[in-house]
């Protein structure tokens, strides 16, 4: 055999054998090859006693028949031993396919340790029930809302709270039957230090934004699951491919920030790791 075709047979064998490990740790290790991404959070006006305070951000658990109930466990676990200020959940507990998924959630997110002066959430799409409903049942947030108020974890349907001066919002799922966003701004005066949380990242683009400065933390796209190098993700459930993941800055003074979640509805992940996000907070200098 010439060197020319041993060459060739050996690279082809080399490139087979890669794409195996790679399509391997694609479906069987990188769906929970979870990453803790630490960033600085600037807030306008934040008072003294929240400089240095760190709000810690989940999202898109999809607690369901896919997501393995072990990995959520080791992730939640993971979220208690960083001892947060503040938790927040940014939609998607479930992948609904029945009152029983609601059970699970409530009972697996029991065992977190809560944020040392909030827990906070909001709904994503998937909460509204299932995709062949449109996620348009109600009823399965509403139910969702108060299990999970019942465990200290307060759902902000298009409304607020605030915390030692801090201004925390939440809107409902954009997909879904019941966001306002004009009620839910209302209460968030302009240089008022606010984070607003909004599962899907398409929302920041809507009217109504107009008199709000400050974070908004999303989730929603799990940051396209699968990422060659140099390419975008083949799916993105967003319209503006703008906000795949991590922070975007845009216009009126807002800062975007999109976690890539921890669960999936397709067990694969290619350069796009689970992620919690540990904020820091800070004052805007």
């Amino acid at each position: 055999m010439s060197s020319r075709r041993r060459f060739l047979k050996t690279s082809l064998a080399s490139g087979i054998t890669a794409c195996a490990a790679t399509g391997a740790w694609a479906l069987l290790g990188a769906p929970h090859h979870v990453e803790i991404v630490r960033v600085s959070m600037p807030v306008r006006n934040l008072p003294d006693s929240l400089v240095g305070k760190t709000l810690l951000q989940i999202s898109d658990l999809h607690v369901g028949p896919i997501v393995s109930r072990d990995y959520l466990k080791h992730c939640l676990e993971l979220v208690s031993s960083l001892e947060p200020d503040i938790v927040a959940i940014t939609g998607d507990f479930v992948t609904y396919d029945g009152p029983a998924r609601i059970d699970e959630a409530v009972t697996m997110l029991a065992d977190m340790q809560r944020g040392k002066l909030a827990t906070i959430a909001v709904t994503g799409n998937h909460d509204f029930g299932s995709s062949r409903g449109g996620f348009a049942n109600r009823h399965v947030a509403d139910s969702l809302t108060e299990r999970l108020d019942g465990i200290g974890i307060q759902v902000l349907r298009n409304s607020s709270v605030e915390i030692d001066g801090l201004r925390l919002l939440g809107v409902d799922d954009f997909w879904g039957p019941t966001h306002d966003l004009d009620q839910t701004l209302s209460s968030a005066a302009v240089n008022h230090p606010a984070v607003m949380l909004c599962h899907n990242p398409d929302f920041v683009d809507q009217p109504g934004w107009q008199n709000y400065r400050g974070w908004i933390l999303s989730g929603h796209t799990h940051g396209g699951q699968v990422r060659l190098p140099f390419c975008k993700p083949p799916i993105l459930p967003i319209r503006n491919h703008n906000y795949i993941a991590g922070k975007v800055e845009l216009p009126g003074d807002r800062t975007l920030y999109v976690n890539r979640g921890l669960g999936y509805l397709r067990k694969v992940r290619l350069n796009v790791r689970p992620e919690i996000t540990v904020f820091e907070l800070s004052r805007v200098a």
